[in-house]
């Protein structure tokens, strides 16, 4: 037990490391949603989408708080921007929503953690009405997606078309391969245009293959290839590792893609074409493996065993690290294992995997940590392990082994009734002996730092610090000043306010008339009676409140100029509470 207080003051500088380290979070990495509309009809569909940037193979959101609609579709793409040459790339996942009631209908935040940070999206909130509110383009207006676009000035002064020249091929490794031999997927991207987004619409599966994507890359670079004569561009947008499943011939699949072209400065569209391309279908011969093969791994392997101490105690644990590293199919390899006998006891071991992705396949390792506790003394041996797997190169098996070794262990074994300071094995032992666990005595722990009253000092003042700035920066302005119901309700406070502020029935239109203006964005300049009335009219505020509102907003307008017309203290407090409850009903419906 005298291990704790240097274990908690350890503690301390590592919550320290994590508070100040959330001051430097990567700004490249953002969590955010959009939707493609604010209101919408009862029987349309509404396209939330949810965007990741700087994080490799993000899963996906939570939206099980998802109550207002239901899910009709998702999907999953992946994309390239190209800003100033520089490429970074987006995961989007896209759900398409179809609204199950009437009135408000709210997209709840999205929390997502990543390295220890937690994102959050902002709320949503849809007004659905009956019917549909989409419109659906008149028939000769329709047109698909041209591949070329005009520019306005060419040498003879007339429009001429200019060619949109943007292919996609796919390759592989090798045409002919084995059942579990590892097979690499390439897309390429040839463009002559300036591309701003890349975006992969198609299912990311191939029938008949085990597959393993290539993390996204945070950025590409492009290099040139000249093709009959013309000079391409060229970037490598998608990667990925196959391995076949069965025998015969495989076809993989085209990819579709969509790319957004960059804007032209002399183009006259305002917003950015976008074109589709796919990739090639490839046709992939699958052969069998020999008798002896099947069910083998099959790549190429390695077998390492570390045993680490030569002279342990009886009443320790032993741990052996088991590793088989090579190129092949990482996430679904097993390793041998050592089997218990009289001598000693093999418990449930640690498993773990490092993948990498490098240029010609997929390289990483399986370790297994093995916990082992001894029930005799002396010297203990241990059997070699054998390792099988499967060489497409060499067509045969082959067997990796590794030598035999043997284990001092020294000491007797401590009675059951001992007290216990467990290993740093984390060994499961639901309903096995814990003989292995040694005794230990308890020291006198008064005088450590961290039971003292600076310790805690110490500890708080920088987590409340590190909060303050984090909730600053997070939340108020990232969250709270950008969000639109936040910011309705500041105005509509600060309405109400400035109402009951007035002492003169003349003011009550310049109240009015920034209330408008906030919640319209338009100049004071244009807003005017006629204005007002058109505003409450398209915001479908009933009739009643409608003619209200303008009534006290004309005898306030008239009373600024006509002394005869300024109405008592009771008929100006009357209208004024009758004007807050107007504006907090129909508050929701101008925009």
């Amino acid at each position: 037990m005298r291990k704790i207080g240097n274990i908690s003051i350890k503690l301390f500088f590592i919550s320290l490391f994590f508070i100040f380290a959330s001051f430097l979070t990567g700004s490249d990495i953002e969590f955010t949603a959009s939707v493609d509309t604010e209101k919408a009809g009862l029987n349309d569909t509404i396209v939330f989408t949810v965007t990741f940037k700087g994080i490799s193979n993000p899963s996906q959101p939570d939206i099980s708080l998802l109550s207002d609609f239901r899910v009709v579709q998702t999907s999953r793409s992946s994309e390239f921007k190209f800003i100033n040459g520089v490429s970074s790339s987006y995961i989007n996942f896209i759900y398409y929503l179809s609204p199950s009631k009437e009135g408000l209908a709210i997209i709840p935040p999205l929390k997502y953690v990543y390295n220890g940070t937690e994102y959050k999206t902002p709320k949503f909130e849809i007004i659905v009405v009956k019917g549909s509110l989409k419109k659906v383009a008149p028939r000769s207006s329709r047109r698909s997606i041209p591949d070329f676009d005009f520019s306005p000035f060419t040498g003879s002064g007339r429009s001429r078309p200019r060619e949109i020249d943007i292919q996609l091929k796919a390759f592989i490794s090798k045409n002919e391969i084995k059942v579990g031999e590892q097979l690499i997927y390439t897309v390429k991207l040839y463009s002559r245009n300036k591309i701003d987004s890349v975006n992969m619409i198609s299912r990311q599966t191939f029938p008949g293959f085990w597959h393993e994507w290539y993390p996204v890359p945070v950025s590409i670079d492009g290099g040139k290839e000249v093709i009959d004569g013309k000079s391409y561009q060229v970037y490598e947008i998608r990667k990925a590792a196959l391995f076949p499943g069965r025998k015969g011939i495989l076809k993989i699949p085209p990819l579709r893609f969509e790319f957004s072209l960059a804007r032209d400065s002399f183009s006259f569209f305002s917003n950015p074409e976008k074109v589709i391309r796919a990739t090639q279908s490839i046709r992939v011969k699958v052969k069998e493996l020999t008798e002896a093969g099947r069910d083998l791994p099959t790549g190429k392997f390695n077998l390492i065993v570390k045993t680490g101490k030569k002279t342990i105690d009886i009443n320790d644990i032993f741990t052996l690290t088991v590793i088989v590293r090579g190129s092949g199919n990482i996430k679904t390899l097993n390793i041998p294992e050592f089997k218990s006998n009289d001598d000693f006891k093999v418990f449930p071991s640690k498993i773990s995997r490092d993948i990498n992705f490098e240029k010609n396949g997929i390289f990483g390792a399986v370790k297994a940590e093995v916990p082992i506790s001894f029930k005799n003394g002396g010297e203990i041996s241990f059997p070699s392990l054998k390792f099988l797997y499967y060489d497409t190169s060499l067509s045969k098996v082959i067997i990796k082994e590794s030598s035999p070794f043997t284990v001092f262990v020294s000491g007797k074994r401590d009675s059951g009734e001992s007290s216990i300071g467990i290993t740093r094995t984390g060994v499961q032992r639901k309903g096995e002996d814990i003989d292995f666990i040694k005794r230990g005595s308890i020291s006198d722990q008064e005088k450590y730092l961290h039971y003292s009253g600076l310790y805690s000092l110490l500890f708080i003042i920088p987590f409340i610090f590190s909060f303050i700035l984090f909730f600053n920066e997070f939340v108020i302005k990232k969250y709270l000043l950008k969000n639109k119901l936040f910011n309705r309700k500041i105005n509509l406070q600060r309405t109400s306010r400035d109402l009951k502020n007035v002492n003169n029935y003349g003011d009550i239109f310049q109240v009015l008339e920034t209330y408008l203006q906030d919640k319209t964005g338009i100049g004071k300049s244009l807003i005017s009676n006629r204005k007002a009335e058109e505003i409450l009219y398209s915001s479908n505020v009933g009739k009643q409140d409608r003619e209200k509102f303008l009534r006290i907003w004309e005898d306030s307008e008239l009373s600024r100029f006509s002394p005869n017309t300024i109405k008592s203290i009771s008929e100006l407090k009357k209208d004024i509470n009758a004007l807050i409850d107007i504006i907090k009903r129909i508050d929701g419906k101008i925009k």
